[in-house]
């Protein structure tokens, strides 16, 4: 499917470039499949987070999300706010979506609304958001409404300008105010109520570069913030004989979930021959800051403050010919984290020794190594005598391959122990769109898929690490006390986008 994208210069489809602008700064405190390349992050058991986040609708949605040689007419502003200066007009806009776990692990429906205005070299947009979550509850215990719902906020504002021999420069913020985050109740099993509250936040600078014939140069600079807090309340029940009943016991747990990310992104594109052919890189570095890190019911050894340094390297392969277009990318991610415990008061060490307060009292060096392959297939045809209108379809594939080993060690005990997990995940999309000049209609459909839930090769045990998108979660990154046999289930998410111009 052709993308509607108006490169600098003359505007081509005008009322086309006016929506796909609208809907490209949709916010999203997370951003669709072609964001995951600014933001790198960890994520060591199979929850499903991301489908919450994915708010902004993508042109390349069903395409498996393939961006590197193929422009995203309406992702590619936001993501890069820059690019936005690319389109021309005004519109108003929604993007409603609904978005699934399987085994009643989360889900919800999101309704962003918003709008754009562009005037001589400035672009301006903003969007509203309002989502409600369906939260996984404990096994065995009735649910107050407030437990099984949460509210969730989205905002985000974006400027952009053409300052002249093609280039563009753009500053985008996005914030949420977060009353949940999905899979978060499946961390602390045994636990029967759970109480969360948050916010986060992206704010990104984007510089693009248009060269001719057709060759583009884009840098993005980042920083993003993620803060949760998690009241985790614990019921238990024991039999005393001498009082012949049952005892029940309570307790509150605080975990704090902190993390800031400073990110570089660059992207290079150019033609591929004469017969319709792109070819483009992608590069990206991610430093991330771990203050707190919840004491999740999985692990048995706390842990406080970590960091993260995390890459990606990408290179994609597009064509665009006649009504069809094709694309493929493989991306490379490999990162580095490191947490560790911190001692609240003076410990004794196995054998002898102390270690003082405030040292480490066990060590976790995870490496991983994912790679990532997105295809997808799409065309478009007419439906007038005049091409005026216009339907399409899109298919794709992505799959994720991720590898990561754990090396922990504890200090006290005066151990050191080894794990490997490995895991594929597979993610199938669907898309349908109809064009006319004076409405934008877009469907999309994508199931992502655990080992035990969707496809039985390339079994191994749960970790992910897949990018969520401007804003997301910082990822999850507990050191697991054994082999992982976490089932995360099946994430299937539906959207639909309607787009209305401003005459």
């Amino acid at each position: 499917m052709n993308p509607d994208f108006v490169r600098a210069g003359p505007a081509r489809h005008a009322f086309a470039g006016a929506v796909v602008f609208a809907t490209a700064l949709v916010f999203v405190s997370g951003a669709p499949r072609t964001a995951q390349a600014q933001l790198v992050t960890p994520r060591t058991v199979p929850v499903f987070q991301n489908q919450q986040f994915d708010i902004l609708p993508s042109a390349t949605a069903g395409l498996a999300g393939v961006s590197i040689a193929l422009d995203d007419s309406l992702a590619d502003p936001f993501v890069n706010p820059a690019k936005a200066t690319r389109l021309r007009g005004g519109a108003f806009f929604t993007a409603p979506f609904r978005h699934r776990i399987s085994g009643s692990r989360g889900g919800g429906r999101t309704l962003p609304v918003g709008g754009l205005a562009s005037f001589g070299d400035w672009s301006i947009a903003g969007v509203f958001a309002l989502q409600q979550l369906d939260r996984a509850g404990p096994m065995g215990f009735t649910q107050v409404i407030s437990d099984r719902t949460a509210t969730n906020q989205y905002l985000s504002l974006s400027l952009a300008r053409r300052i002249g021999k093609g280039v563009s420069i753009g500053a985008s913020g996005t914030f949420a105010g977060l009353g949940a985050v999905d899979g978060v109740d499946l961390l602390y099993a045994g636990s029967d109520h759970i109480n969360q509250s948050g916010s986060s936040s992206d704010v990104r600078v984007g510089l693009t570069k248009e060269f001719t014939p057709n060759k583009t140069l884009e840098v993005i600079l980042l920083h993003n913030q993620f803060l949760m807090t998690h009241d985790v309340h614990f019921r238990t029940w024991r039999f005393e004989p001498a009082l012949r009943q049952s005892i029940v016991t309570e307790r509150t747990d605080r975990n704090e979930d902190r993390t800031r990310i400073r990110g570089a992104h660059a992207e290079y594109t150019q033609p591929l021959g004469r017969e319709g052919w792109r070819i483009g890189w992608l590069a990206t570095v991610n430093q991330l800051s771990h203050p707190k890190i919840p004491n999740y019911v999985l692990q048995s050894i706390p842990r406080d403050p970590g960091s993260t340094l995390a890459f990606n390297a990408g290179i994609g392969l597009a064509r665009v010919f006649g009504g069809s277009t094709f694309g493929v990318d493989l991306i490379n991610e490999p990162m580095s984290s490191t947490t560790w415990a911190d001692a609240a008061h003076d410990t004794a060490v196995v054998g002898g020794g102390i270690i003082p307060a405030g040292g480490k009292t066990v060590e976790n060096s995870f490496r991983f190594a994912n790679t990532m392959v997105r295809v997808g297939f799409g065309h478009e045809m007419p439906v007038s005598r005049d091409s005026s209108s216009m339907f399409g379809f899109q298919l794709g594939l992505g799959v994720y391959s991720i590898n990561y080993k754990l090396g922990q060690t504890n200090n006290v005990q005066r151990t050191f122990r080894e794990q490997r997990e490995n895991w594929m995940e597979w993610t199938p999309t669907f898309g349908l769109a109809l064009r006319t000049r004076s409405l934008q209609l877009r469907y999309n459909y994508s199931v992502s898929c655990s080992v035990s839930e969707c496809i039985t090769i390339g079994r191994g045990d749960v970790v992910t690490v897949t990018a969520p998108a401007p804003a997301s979660t910082g990822g999850v990154i507990a050191a697991p006390s054994s082999a992982l046999t976490f089932n995360g289930g099946t994430a299937s998410t539906h959207k639909i986008w309607v787009s209305i111009p401003i005459r």
